[in-house]
Protein backbone atom coordinates (compact mmCIF):
# COMPACT_ATOMS: atom_id res chain seq x y z
CA UNK A 1 0.00 0.00 0.00
CA UNK A 2 2.76 2.27 1.08
CA UNK A 3 4.39 1.73 -2.85
CA UNK A 4 1.49 2.52 -4.60
CA UNK A 5 0.74 5.92 -2.38
CA UNK A 6 4.82 6.52 -3.50
CA UNK A 7 3.85 6.03 -7.08
CA UNK A 8 0.99 7.74 -7.32
CA UNK A 9 2.72 10.74 -5.40
CA UNK A 10 5.35 10.41 -7.81
CA UNK A 11 2.81 10.21 -10.89
CA UNK A 12 1.09 13.48 -10.19
CA UNK A 13 4.48 15.57 -9.11
CA UNK A 14 5.50 14.59 -12.71
CA UNK A 15 2.20 15.65 -14.07
CA UNK A 16 2.58 18.96 -11.68
CA UNK A 17 5.70 19.24 -13.48
CA UNK A 18 4.96 18.89 -17.16
CA UNK A 19 2.74 21.85 -16.57
CA UNK A 20 4.50 23.97 -14.88
CA UNK A 21 7.10 23.18 -17.51
CA UNK A 22 4.58 24.46 -20.59
CA UNK A 23 3.52 27.48 -18.45
CA UNK A 24 7.22 28.55 -18.09
CA UNK A 25 7.66 27.94 -21.64
CA UNK A 26 5.63 30.82 -22.54
CA UNK A 27 8.36 33.28 -21.13
CA UNK A 28 10.75 31.35 -23.72
CA UNK A 29 12.21 33.58 -25.97
CA UNK A 30 13.65 31.34 -28.74
CA UNK A 31 11.90 31.60 -31.96
CA UNK A 32 12.59 28.35 -34.55
CA UNK A 33 12.80 29.61 -37.94
CA UNK A 34 13.84 26.13 -39.45
CA UNK A 35 11.78 23.25 -39.53
CA UNK A 36 14.35 20.86 -39.75
CA UNK A 37 16.31 22.34 -36.93
CA UNK A 38 13.08 22.03 -34.59
CA UNK A 39 12.90 19.01 -35.26
CA UNK A 40 15.53 17.74 -33.82
CA UNK A 41 13.68 18.69 -30.07
CA UNK A 42 10.42 18.55 -30.72
CA UNK A 43 9.35 18.40 -26.78
CA UNK A 44 11.06 21.84 -26.51
CA UNK A 45 9.60 23.88 -29.76
CA UNK A 46 7.49 26.21 -28.35
CA UNK A 47 7.37 29.34 -30.69
CA UNK A 48 8.02 28.78 -34.04
CA UNK A 49 8.21 30.92 -37.26
CA UNK A 50 7.87 29.40 -40.83
CA UNK A 51 6.80 32.26 -42.80
CA UNK A 52 7.98 32.73 -46.43
CA UNK A 53 8.57 29.26 -46.94
CA UNK A 54 6.09 28.72 -50.16
CA UNK A 55 4.69 25.66 -48.56
CA UNK A 56 1.91 24.63 -50.37
CA UNK A 57 0.38 22.46 -47.87
CA UNK A 58 0.36 22.25 -43.95
CA UNK A 59 3.59 20.79 -42.65
CA UNK A 60 2.53 17.70 -40.71
CA UNK A 61 5.81 18.06 -39.22
CA UNK A 62 4.52 20.87 -37.43
CA UNK A 63 2.15 18.07 -35.17
CA UNK A 64 5.13 16.75 -33.88
CA UNK A 65 5.44 19.89 -31.78
CA UNK A 66 3.24 18.89 -28.82
CA UNK A 67 4.30 21.72 -26.72
CA UNK A 68 3.47 24.58 -29.11
CA UNK A 69 2.36 27.86 -28.08
CA UNK A 70 2.94 30.21 -31.45
CA UNK A 71 3.20 29.15 -34.86
CA UNK A 72 3.87 31.76 -37.88
CA UNK A 73 3.30 31.02 -41.38
CA UNK A 74 2.66 33.88 -42.98
CA UNK A 75 3.39 34.18 -46.73
CA UNK A 76 2.97 30.37 -47.59
CA UNK A 77 0.61 29.06 -50.25
CA UNK A 78 -1.59 26.81 -47.55
CA UNK A 79 -5.78 26.65 -48.27
CA UNK A 80 -6.55 24.35 -45.72
CA UNK A 81 -5.17 22.63 -42.26
CA UNK A 82 -5.01 19.31 -41.00
CA UNK A 83 -8.18 17.82 -38.41
CA UNK A 84 -4.75 16.87 -36.14
CA UNK A 85 -4.08 20.33 -35.54
CA UNK A 86 -6.53 20.16 -32.30
CA UNK A 87 -3.70 18.22 -30.98
CA UNK A 88 -1.92 21.05 -30.68
CA UNK A 89 -3.64 22.08 -26.92
CA UNK A 90 -1.19 24.35 -25.71
CA UNK A 91 -1.15 26.35 -28.88
CA UNK A 92 -2.04 30.19 -27.94
CA UNK A 93 -1.48 32.33 -31.53
CA UNK A 94 -1.36 30.87 -34.88
CA UNK A 95 -0.50 33.49 -37.78
CA UNK A 96 -1.80 32.75 -41.13
CA UNK A 97 -1.66 35.89 -42.75
CA UNK A 98 -1.19 36.44 -46.84
CA UNK A 99 -2.04 32.61 -47.46
CA UNK A 100 -4.78 31.35 -50.09
CA UNK A 101 -7.36 30.07 -47.81
CA UNK A 102 -11.11 30.97 -49.20
CA UNK A 103 -13.27 29.80 -46.22
CA UNK A 104 -12.88 30.40 -42.55
CA UNK A 105 -10.45 27.10 -41.53
CA UNK A 106 -13.11 25.64 -38.86
CA UNK A 107 -10.50 23.40 -37.67
CA UNK A 108 -9.20 26.47 -36.01
CA UNK A 109 -12.24 26.70 -33.66
CA UNK A 110 -11.36 23.05 -32.21
CA UNK A 111 -8.72 24.85 -30.43
CA UNK A 112 -9.88 26.16 -27.64
CA UNK A 113 -6.63 27.26 -26.06
CA UNK A 114 -6.32 29.96 -29.26
CA UNK A 115 -6.57 33.53 -27.43
CA UNK A 116 -5.09 35.03 -30.94
CA UNK A 117 -5.80 34.03 -35.04
CA UNK A 118 -4.61 36.36 -37.18
CA UNK A 119 -5.77 35.60 -40.90
CA UNK A 120 -5.37 39.00 -42.66
CA UNK A 121 -4.53 39.42 -46.32
CA UNK A 122 -6.66 35.73 -47.36
CA UNK A 123 -10.03 35.36 -49.40
CA UNK A 124 -12.06 34.26 -46.91
CA UNK A 125 -16.25 34.71 -47.54
CA UNK A 126 -17.95 33.88 -44.16
CA UNK A 127 -17.50 33.41 -40.40
CA UNK A 128 -19.08 30.24 -39.32
CA UNK A 129 -21.47 29.74 -36.52
CA UNK A 130 -18.44 27.55 -35.10
CA UNK A 131 -16.50 30.64 -33.82
CA UNK A 132 -18.72 30.61 -31.12
CA UNK A 133 -16.54 27.33 -29.54
CA UNK A 134 -13.22 29.18 -29.48
CA UNK A 135 -14.24 30.91 -25.70
CA UNK A 136 -10.67 32.38 -25.13
CA UNK A 137 -10.09 34.10 -28.21
CA UNK A 138 -9.04 37.49 -27.45
CA UNK A 139 -7.64 39.23 -31.13
CA UNK A 140 -9.22 38.13 -34.62
CA UNK A 141 -7.47 39.71 -37.47
CA UNK A 142 -9.43 39.76 -41.11
CA UNK A 143 -8.13 42.13 -42.24
CA UNK A 144 -8.43 42.37 -45.60
CA UNK A 145 -10.61 39.51 -46.97
CA UNK A 146 -13.94 39.37 -48.29
CA UNK A 147 -16.22 38.52 -45.83
CA UNK A 148 -19.82 38.88 -46.80
CA UNK A 149 -21.63 37.05 -43.68
CA UNK A 150 -20.28 36.67 -40.42
CA UNK A 151 -22.49 34.77 -38.05
CA UNK A 152 -24.24 35.94 -34.94
CA UNK A 153 -22.67 33.21 -33.00
CA UNK A 154 -19.44 35.57 -33.02
CA UNK A 155 -21.64 37.27 -30.26
CA UNK A 156 -20.52 34.29 -27.83
CA UNK A 157 -16.68 35.50 -27.86
CA UNK A 158 -17.08 37.26 -24.37
CA UNK A 159 -12.93 36.96 -24.69
CA UNK A 160 -12.81 39.70 -27.62
CA UNK A 161 -10.85 42.07 -27.29
CA UNK A 162 -10.15 43.04 -30.93
CA UNK A 163 -11.81 42.67 -34.07
CA UNK A 164 -10.33 43.64 -37.46
CA UNK A 165 -12.42 44.17 -40.45
CA UNK A 166 -10.95 46.94 -42.31
CA UNK A 167 -10.64 46.83 -45.92
CA UNK A 168 -13.65 44.91 -45.85
CA UNK A 169 -16.42 45.65 -48.36
CA UNK A 170 -19.13 45.78 -45.74
CA UNK A 171 -22.40 48.22 -45.03
CA UNK A 172 -22.78 50.53 -42.39
CA UNK A 173 -25.72 48.21 -40.98
CA UNK A 174 -23.77 45.35 -41.45
CA UNK A 175 -21.02 47.04 -39.45
CA UNK A 176 -23.49 48.50 -36.72
CA UNK A 177 -24.75 44.25 -36.53
CA UNK A 178 -21.30 43.52 -35.65
CA UNK A 179 -20.73 45.97 -32.72
CA UNK A 180 -23.81 45.30 -31.78
CA UNK A 181 -22.64 41.80 -31.11
CA UNK A 182 -19.56 42.83 -29.86
CA UNK A 183 -20.52 45.68 -27.34
CA UNK A 184 -17.23 45.08 -25.54
CA UNK A 185 -14.99 44.46 -28.45
CA UNK A 186 -12.93 47.03 -30.24
CA UNK A 187 -14.03 46.54 -33.67
CA UNK A 188 -12.21 48.17 -36.78
CA UNK A 189 -13.83 48.70 -39.81
CA UNK A 190 -13.03 50.83 -42.92
CA UNK A 191 -16.43 53.42 -44.00
CA UNK A 192 -18.36 51.77 -47.08
CA UNK A 193 -18.19 53.14 -50.71
CA UNK A 194 -20.53 54.49 -51.80
CA UNK A 195 -19.64 54.03 -55.36
CA UNK A 196 -23.12 54.83 -57.10
CA UNK A 197 -22.55 58.31 -55.97
CA UNK A 198 -19.59 58.87 -57.48
CA UNK A 199 -19.70 60.65 -61.19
Amino acid sequence: MKIFKLTLLAAVLGMLFGFIQIKNSKNSTRIYKSLSEALKNPDEIYHLKLNRKRYKAFPKEILSFKNLVTLDLTNNKIDTLPAEITELIFLEEISLKSNRFNSFPTELCKVPSLTNIKLANNNISSIPNDISLLKNLQHLDLYRNSIETISSEITNLKELKKLDLRMIEMSLDEQDRIKTLLPNTRVLTTEPCDCATRN
